[in-house]
């Protein structure tokens, strides 16, 4: 069986070198247009809730092992267009792609995670300006622990993202028109989203980045809420009687939401390693109360190259309604807004494409009620990427 296997490679790999000899060896490779990547995490968590409680009404450590999987391919339409498509472990949460493990060995779920395509409108010129559509990689700037946007949401819909300038100054200008879901009876919901920012370089070893955003949720001011657990959550946002006649059980969106948010970070080079010092102010100019936040956060080193590292750490707040809790980190205190707390992690590079890292949360939840919730969080991540 194996001489069989072995004749038909021999004789495909014959006819592939005569193809190729009758067409002068010119005919590209599908290999030059398509790149294949993706990456496997395993995770070790533990989480502390004390607004969990066992049978007998005890507080209890949860402790789980989660793996996430992503696999996708980038291909060149031609000098200006690509396209990408990519897989993902998960359900339909929008923001996370792990899948816990212990559930009697059942499969996996994989869906689609994005698919979109990007139109480089200036070609081979240095400046940039790139229309992507389809459900796409975030468009915008965001911090290394971001208020806004967990680093799993993929967001869907129409953006441009652009970039001008060059050696001191760099100006970056993004925009979105997003949809959060599409109603046939109704308005849909929607969200417009716009970014400026300037990258100023004064040495090669010293950056300053300054940037606004604003952002402008549609109809959700007295919607039911959007929960893909089915769990009737408002995941920190405030919330009353769901449907137009309030005669339901379901929860709604009781505020709009149209953040506005300051952010900079400085780049720095201290001993040969890159250090970033960043922050990020928030104002939800339609909340009457409980519509702010604020982040601030540092980070050192670079895991990238083999036996590299990097260590962090960031303090942020979010009031109930500073923001939209569906989008926002599911890590940090559990997920959504009305919390507070440090994130502390470190990463190391163990070899090419093996990383290790430890991440620890110090929460606190439900930071509007009389009696906030303690909450701590424990990740030690084993991931490897091709």
């Amino acid at each position: 069986m194996k001489k069989t296997i072995a004749g038909i490679a021999i004789i495909a790999a014959g006819f592939g070198m005569q193809s190729g000899a009758q067409t002068n060896m010119t005919a590209p490779s599908w290999t030059d247009s398509i790149t294949i990547k993706g990456d496997l995490r395993y995770r070790f968590e533990t989480i502390g809730d004390d607004s969990k409680k066992d049978g007998s009404g005890d507080t209890y450590t949860r402790q789980r092992d989660r793996i996430r999987a992503r696999i996708g391919a980038d291909a060149k339409v031609n000098d200006d267009v690509k396209v990408g498509i990519g897989f993902s472990t998960g359900g339909n949460d929008p923001i996370s792609g792990n899948q816990t493990l212990g559930d009697g060995a059942g499969k996996k779920d994989m869906k689609l995670d994005v698919a979109y395509f990007d139109y480089n409108v200036l070609g081979s010129n240095p400046n940039e300006i790139h229309v992507v559509g389809g459900k796409m990689y975030n468009p915008f700037i965001t911090m290394n622990d971001d208020l806004c946007w967990d680093p799993d949401l993929r967001p869907e819909g129409l953006a441009v993202k652009s970039q001008f300038g060059g050696d001191f100054a760099t100006f970056y200008a993004n925009g979105g028109y997003l949809w959060l879901q599409e109603r046939d009876s109704k308005d849909p919901l929607t969200l417009y989203a716009g970014q400026a920012a300037v990258k100023l370089q004064f040495v090669p070893e010293a950056s300053l980045t300054l940037g606004v955003a604003y952002d402008k949720y549609n109809n959700l001011k007295g919607t039911d809420v959007i929960d893909w657990q089915g769990a009737n959550s408002g995941y920190g946002n405030s919330t009353t009687k769901g449907s137009i006649s309030g005669t339901t059980t379901n929860k709604a969106w009781a505020s709009d939401f149209t953040p506005l948010m300051f952010f900079a970070q400085v780049d720095l080079w201290v001993e040969g390693l890159p250090l970033a010092l960043f922050t990020q102010q928030l104002d939800n100019n339609d909340a009457s109360t409980n519509g702010k936040g604020y982040l601030y956060g540092v980070s050192l080193g670079k895991a990238k190259n083999p036996k590299t590292f990097e260590v962090g750490y960031s303090y942020s707040k979010l009031e109930k309604d500073a923001t939209l809790g569906y989008w926002t980190d599911s890590d940090r205190w559990g997920g959504g807004t009305d919390g507070k707390g440090s994130k502390i992690y470190g990463k190391y590079q163990i070899m090419k494409n093996l990383q290790a890292g430890v991440t620890y949360f110090v929460d606190d939840k439900k930071i509007s009620a009389a009696s906030p919730t303690d909450y701590s969080r424990l990740q030690v991540d084993l991931m490897a990427s091709f």
